[in-house]
């Protein structure tokens, strides 16, 4: 795990004479393949708005970074070393629930896409995708769902089918329908 220094910095806006500034977005970058991380890294870091605070190579890494840094987004791989993707993002969302994570991965199956929202991803970009990280990343952090449509037009599908399911009764009470 690398880290920046400074990367502890907790302000959430600060102001000189009369000019508000929002602290930058703070990530933590979880991916095996060296070179797509450097590249991940240094495409977020020429974003004035956002702040790599550390990288992690495997998924003990990234728990480890995400507990230490406090990071507000975790971009992650599902096939990490160690701990696979799903069970990270499990973890992080235990311990650490104002963390957002965003899984990108090169898994373009729709249940994976699925179980990975299901489980508290809030977002989910293919590799290989013309997808906007840096955008995505925005979009959570505002509280957004970033998705393919049609995955998330399945998710909303779901949802409504288990809102008509009736609750099973209780103790001699009818079930509500």
């Amino acid at each position: 795990m690398r880290t920046v220094d400074g990367a502890h910095d907790e302000t959430i806006r600060s102001s000189t004479k009369g000019v508000t500034t929002i602290a930058p977005i703070r990530i933590v970058v979880a991916e095996d393949h060296p070179k797509f991380r450097e590249m991940l890294c240094e495409q977020l870091r020429l974003a004035p708005d956002l702040e790599v605070l550390g990288d992690a190579q495997d998924g003990w890494e990234a728990i480890a970074a995400v507990g230490k840094l406090k990071p507000d987004v975790l971009t992650l791989d599902l096939d990490l070393p160690g701990m696979h993707g799903l069970d990270v993002l499990r973890v992080v969302r235990w311990y650490s629930p104002d963390t957002k994570v965003i899984i990108l991965s090169g898994h373009n199956e729709e249940p994976t896409i699925q179980e990975a929202l299901k489980e508290g991803a809030r977002g989910y970009i293919v590799k290989g995708e013309r997808a906007n990280v840096e955008k995505a990343i925005r979009v959570v952090q505002n509280g957004e769902v970033w998705a393919r449509r049609r995955v998330l037009a399945s998710v909303i599908e779901e949802l409504s089918r288990l809102a008509r399911l009736p609750f099973p009764a209780t103790d001699g009470e009818p079930a509500l329908a």
